[in-house]
């Protein structure tokens, strides 16, 4: 198992013996950290990320972490953010607290988790950029593919229940609009769950707000 950021952390080998590093597995729900100095590399499990405190204005504002980024420890008070765990699976939970007592050392780890941190604003402005400018189709598509590009595998099925509320709102407008238009092309919502289509298929729908982030993960 393998999270491509932690890889190149790690390549610091002189800083790996004092830090605490346990692959644990991530039901779906919300992120429970053991204490806040746990910082999270997904490998196989998708996380959310979002303001805990949700306004109109912030509804489709959601970031995605996978195999590229890593999450925490989360903000507190007024900036406060919410990490969920979309798709079930593991994530390696490094103890941040050597990081912090020994900034000189880690300084590099420091750099790296700083960076990942700016992609995520990023990641939450274009996708408030996306949701104002295209259509739920074009948009539901292109966030479909930035969940390929941060999972390892491309036979995903995704819970309509685990889904942040604004991708579940893409979803029924999605199918709504499908329904008028019987040659558009439908996704497939069965059982309370959205089977992810292939990703040419994606490709054709979407807008290319997922492109603007394909350098977040090469950067990774």
């Amino acid at each position: 198992m393998k999270n491509t950021l932690l890889s190149l952390m790690l390549a610091d080998s002189g800083a790996v013996p004092a830090l605490k590093v346990d692959c644990v597995p991530l039901p779906v729900g919300l992120l429970a950290s053991e204490s806040d100095f746990s910082v999270y590399f997904p490998v196989d499990a998708l996380i959310t990320l979002g303001p805990a405190q949700v306004t109109p204005s912030a509804r489709g504002v959601v970031a995605l972490v996978g195999q590229h980024g890593c999450v925490g420890p989360l903000q507190k008070g007024a900036a406060r953010m919410q990490a969920h765990v979309m798709v079930a699976g593991h994530a390696y939970r490094v103890d941040w607290t050597p990081v912090r007592d020994d900034p000189a050392r880690y300084a590099p780890w420091l750099w790296h988790q700083t960076a990942a941190m700016q992609r995520r604003v990023s990641q939450i402005a274009q996708w408030s950029f996306c949701v104002q400018h295209h259509t739920p189709m074009q948009s539901l598509s292109s966030w479909l593919l930035h969940c390929l590009a941060q999972h390892p595998h491309a036979d995903l099925t995704l819970s309509l229940n685990a889904l942040p509320q604004s991708i579940r709102q893409w979803v029924d407008l999605s199918q709504a609009g499908a329904r008028r238009a019987p040659d558009a092309l439908a996704f497939n919502v069965r059982d309370g769950c959205l089977r992810m289509p292939s990703a040419p298929d994606l490709a054709a729908l979407a807008c290319p707000c997922h492109a603007q982030m394909s350098s977040d993960v090469a950067s990774a």
